[in-house]
């Protein structure tokens, strides 16, 4: 398949889903003011280490808006300077180039798609043992194409660091990467297996699920989606994939009661609560669609997300 740039904006964005995103351990997004566009410069702290934490912590919470993504690589690229060492300012860094790219105009894409394996690599020399930071450098050269350093063969070798420390995971990687090759049937076969090996584990159902979800086969994801849930009932990742695979079957009452129930398990999901507001006016629920859009602006005041939500609440009243 012919790989433009443009697509790779697209596939790139699916990391945080495949991989996970330290983002949702790190910052309690329900904090008043949360998503306010802070800086650090006039706040005083003792010694670098403090401030370059504060400047990662800062960043974090920009990125939990897209539109802020400038923000947020202003603060991480300042703890990098402070601390060139620490593998996961390069991570979150890395994460934040990812959604400036989203923004980018087709001539700025390149040079941002590089910065965002840089720091990658960046984070993985400096930690090492990091599986998460491996899988998120295999997503780079899986979908980057090869003259922005893309490359199936790397990705592979980091598959194979990925199995000496876990076969399940390694499996899984290996899985991932074959099905971006084209090598279907091998892909199909090693998520088996590691179904197999390990039933009780999550990563298997989820990761398959969002393979078939991604080529539009909503169907063969819903039941790995319900599997996930079985044994993972308390992550709300579950739950949203599964309201994702309703939505695009278009049964938006069950997509919205899986939303909900994401919700429930972690109320700093915000994008879930413009979501479902989406969906009811879809549905033609215009009351249950204005409360949602107005929940989230109270815990998202600025943004893209929160100019069309304002907008909407506009239209309704009229």
């Amino acid at each position: 398949m012919v790989r433009t740039i443009i697509a790779h904006a697209l596939r790139l964005l699916i990391l945080p889903v495949l991989v996970g995103s330290a983002l949702e351990a790190s910052v309690q997004e329900s904090r008043p003011g949360f998503y306010e566009q802070r800086r650090l410069d006039d706040e005083p702290f003792s010694n670098e280490k403090k401030i370059a934490d504060a400047y990662c912590h800062l960043g974090i919470e920009n990125l939990r808006e897209s539109s802020n993504s400038d923000i947020a690589v202003e603060q991480l690229s300042k703890a990098v300077e402070l601390d060139e060492t620490n593998a996961e300012y390069h991570y979150h860094l890395a994460e934040a180039y990812r959604e400036n790219f989203e923004y980018a105009s087709i001539f700025r894409k390149p040079f941002i798609a590089t910065k965002v394996k840089t720091q990658l690599e960046l984070a993985v020399q400096h930690n090492p043992s990091s599986v998460q930071y491996r899988e998120a450098l295999i997503q780079y050269y899986i979908f980057a194409p090869g003259i922005l350093g893309g490359s199936y063969e790397k990705a592979h070798e980091q598959a194979n660091v990925i199995a000496r420390k876990d076969s399940y995971l390694g499996m899984l990687a290996h899985a991932g990467i074959y099905s971006e090759e084209g090598e279907g049937q091998r892909s199909l076969e090693l998520y088996k297996k590691a179904m197999l090996a390990q039933p009780g584990s999550w990563e298997a159902y989820h990761r398959l699920g969002v393979h078939y979800l991604n080529i539009q086969e909503p169907d063969e994801s819903i039941p790995l989606f319900r599997k996930y849930i079985e044994v993972a009932p308390d992550q709300a990742n579950g739950y949203q994939c599964l309201g994702e695979a309703y939505q695009q079957k278009r049964m938006y009452g069950e997509a919205i009661a899986a939303f909900r129930t994401a919700l429930e398990k972690d109320p700093s999901l915000a994008a879930l609560v413009f979501r479902i507001a989406q969906l009811y006016e879809f549905k033609g629920a215009k009351t249950s669609a204005l409360e949602h859009y107005q929940r989230y602006l109270s815990m998202v005041p600025r943004g893209r997300a929160a100019d069309d939500a304002r907008e909407k609440i506009r239209l309704f009243a009229r």
